[in-house]
């Protein structure tokens, strides 16, 4: 083989090894990289918990803007008012009995 042949044969073979890594690099990347496959899939599984989350403080939103609508002048819900202030505050009438649990 010629020389100038020899040389031809390396610059192929230099060329297809960069292809080659190149390819093997953009393949890393797409399945494992940030953006890749396997972060998309966490993304996804981060996205729906954190959905669920929102969906629980909004009803826990909605729950309060009613509670102080309902304590909210000129028509105050006297037994919301009660409930309340029993709860906050420990009152107790004398025909009542108190059972005491742990906060949930």
């Amino acid at each position: 083989m010629s020389e100038r042949n020899r040389s031809a044969s390396w610059g192929q073979v230099a060329l297809l090894a960069g292809l080659l890594a190149a390819f093997v690099y953009t393949g890393h990347n797409a399945l494992i990289g940030a953006h890749g496959l396997l972060a998309l899939v966490d993304n996804s599984q981060e996205i729906a918990a954190l959905e669920i989350e929102r969906d629980r403080l909004g009803a826990e939103h909605a729950r309060m803007a009613r509670d102080v609508q309902l304590l909210s002048p000129p028509m105050v819900d006297r037994d919301l008012l009660d409930e309340r202030a029993r709860t906050e505050l420990g009152f107790v009438r004398d025909n009542e009995q108190v059972i005491f649990r742990g906060r949930e």
